[in-house]
């Protein structure tokens, strides 16, 4: 292949333009594209950046594609002082190091060998069969630093119109990489508008089995880019319909309280400290039925909790968060008293707290009746008094009881600092040092009569 191929260059037909905006017009950006231009190749903007221009979102990540040997960008790169990290040289790609960001720069390439997992590629000199071998028609569109649009398959009026289109036939993309289904639904989400690509849709349905091979990982990565979007709830349902979800994550089914939950974080309340959560979303979409109140279900649900996230491969602190939202959120109630409110508000702390109400509202309004305007009022009652704790410190310590000669050290101090700690709590943490002080005392006399 050789980067100064006008026949190459010339291979896609102009389409459009837009106005380029944020890091493509930042001046390492032009260095970049520059640095490749002397090198005798091309450059062109490519899928999310020139997608999320096209509907002028905020400007992320900057791929790149280039008609160099990844070597040769390499080489250009380092020549302009550019830093470069070459992240997957065997697949063509190169990461650029500027002060305005990070730029992935690939090779055009096709594929010469896949099984739904990996690809074999071949590095090319023609935009038409790079274009070939993506995913869908949107994220095929390239752009000149100028905002020169070329877009093979359409893919601009895929986007107006919010359609998902698999590129060619839906199969063959499907089986050269099976998280592509995962993939279109998650672009459904971000970018789609029903009725879904029936297309696209049928084929991820038949080819469902392939997700099995997949990793865990990948597949929690996709899940929660998912559930980052504003209104997942729909997209979760037609995952449901087609069976994706059944196939791989069969406990996902609270749809509806994923669609309250959604309106909660996302429209309801005016609560700088809620934003859209993945991980409260997901809680929400695993959240448990029967009776609120049962201990036993609490248990169980904590177990199941915890194993479904560690079966998903979350961190130690998403589990840990995870299971306390779905074994917390039966605990609570509108109506519960301001003292019981403090007090779970000092155990589990105003985030937890926090997590646990939003949980258990949209378990509660996703059920019939619907919510009165006086029972969301109290659901906010209780985010507002998360809102507003400060927190209280237990006050003695452990030295306080071995100062005063109450107990030798050992594990009967600990014993006794939880006995007051439970009396402080149970007390709407009003006694004070000498009060709780005396209370040991008596613990301890009580304690020594009984011996007697």
């Amino acid at each position: 292949m050789t980067g100064g191929n006008k026949a190459a260059m010339t291979a896609l037909e102009v389409t459009g333009r837009l106005r380029p905006y944020g890091i493509m017009v930042a001046d390492d950006t032009a260095r970049v594209f520059d640095a490749i231009a002397q090198q005798g190749g091309c450059a062109r903007f490519v899928g999310g950046v020139v997608r999320d221009a096209l509907l002028k979102r905020d400007l992320v990540d900057v791929d790149i594609a280039c008609d160099l040997a990844p070597e040769e960008t390499q080489a250009a790169l380092e020549k302009a002082g550019i830093r470069v990290i070459p992240t997957g040289l065997k697949h063509g790609t190169v990461t650029a190091i500027a002060d305005a960001g990070a730029y992935e720069i690939t090779t055009l390439r096709v594929d010469v060998l896949t099984d739904g997992r990996h690809a074999e590629v071949a590095f090319t000199d023609s935009w038409l069969e790079d274009a070939k071998r993506r995913d869908f028609t949107f994220n095929a569109i390239y752009c000149d630093l100028d905002g020169t649009i070329y877009d093979p398959f359409d893919g601009e009026t895929d986007l107006r119109d919010g359609r998902v289109r698999f590129i060619g036939v839906a199969e063959n993309r499907i089986a050269e990489d099976f998280l592509r289904i995962l993939r279109f639904f998650r672009f459904q989400a971000w970018f789609g508008r029903p009725p879904i690509d029936p297309v696209g849709a049928e084929a991820c349905r038949k080819a469902v089995n392939g997700l099995h091979d997949i990793s865990v990982e990948r597949i929690r990565d996709e899940m929660f880019k998912l559930l980052r979007s504003r209104s997942p709830a729909g997209t979760i349902n037609d995952m449901i319909g087609f069976g994706i979800l059944p196939a791989i994550l069969p406990k996902l089914i609270h749809t509806d309280c994923l669609r309250i939950m959604q309106w909660l974080d996302s429209t309801a309340l005016a609560d700088p400290a809620i934003q859209p959560d993945p991980l409260r979303r997901l809680a929400a979409l695993f959240a448990p039925g029967g009776d609120r109140r049962n201990s036993d279900d609490d248990e169980d649900n904590l177990a199941a909790a915890e194993r479904f996230a560690r079966d998903l491969r979350l961190s130690n602190e998403e589990t840990d968060r995870f299971a306390e939202m779905v074994a917390h959120a039966p605990l609570i109630d509108p109506k519960l008293r301001p003292e019981i409110v403090r007090r779970d508000l000092y155990r589990m702390g105003a985030s937890a707290f926090r997590d646990a109400v939003l949980l258990a509202w949209s378990a509660r309004a996703a059920v019939p009746p619907r919510c009165t305007r006086a029972e969301n009022d109290e659901w906010k009652a209780l985010i507002e008094a998360a809102a507003n704790w400060q927190p209280v410190k237990l006050p003695i310590q452990g030295r306080d009881i071995l100062k005063a000669g109450l107990a030798p050290a050992g594990p009967r101090v600990g014993a006794l600092l939880r006995q007051a700690e439970e009396y402080w709590i149970d007390r709407d943490f009003q006694p004070g040092r000498d009060e709780l002080m005396d209370y040991i005392a008596r613990q301890i006399t009580a304690g020594d009569e009984e011996k007697e």
